[in-house]
């Protein structure tokens, strides 16, 4: 009797896990190792994720470029252009799993995410457990500048530089328009 219980508990527990994790939509290639990763909830053990994003592909590593929630992007052969709705509470998570489940699912690189380095360098690694890791995850956030401004700005703009792998933003609407002319960048979101 109670192993048949614990077989449910087993396989119901998968079951939830699979359909948690959306696979309706796949990933889109950009071109130069660049992906659309589409909303997705990850679950892992007892923490989670969900959102959707803008990743490179290295070394069969997904490094996150730009964050959740992407409303719009396009893309051609040299620029991907995006638009974000900055998402706190899951940018938060994501960056929680990055580095308290290193290697996990995505991987952190300061040439992409530009969180403070400072601060991430009194980072406890022997201190592994989920009160200490969401209150560093906060405090790192509060004291990374381009999470501020993303988090103030709510609407972002990005452009991504395929060929020189070169993230310019996040950016206001202005100093979106003015680079995209500089750049001579033929993409629109209409």
């Amino acid at each position: 009797m109670k192993t048949k219980i614990i077989t449910k508990s087993i396989y119901f527990s998968l079951l939830v896990f699979l359909f948690s994790c959306n696979e309706s939509e796949e990933e889109i290639n950009l071109g130069n190792n660049f992906y659309y990763i589409p909303f997705q909830e990850i679950i892992f053990d007892v923490t989670t994720f969900g959102g959707n994003g803008i990743y490179q592909l290295e070394n069969n590593e997904k490094i996150p470029v730009i964050l959740s929630d992407i409303e719009k992007y396009e893309f051609n052969s040299e620029f991907i252009i995006v638009e974000q709705n900055f998402n706190t509470e899951q940018t938060s998570r994501l960056i929680q799993n990055m580095l308290f489940m290193p290697e996990t699912y995505f991987t952190y690189d300061k040439k992409y995410l530009k969180l403070n380095e400072n601060y991430l360098a009194k980072l406890d690694e022997s201190e592994n457990n989920s009160i200490y890791s969401k209150k560093f995850t906060k405090e790192l956030l509060e004291n990374t500048s381009s999470l501020q401004k993303m988090k103030k700005n709510k609407e972002n703009y990005y452009i991504i530089e395929k060929k020189e792998l070169k993230i310019n933003g996040p950016l206001t609407k202005s100093e979106f328009k003015e680079m995209k002319m500089k750049l001579e960048i033929n993409l629109s979101f209409e």
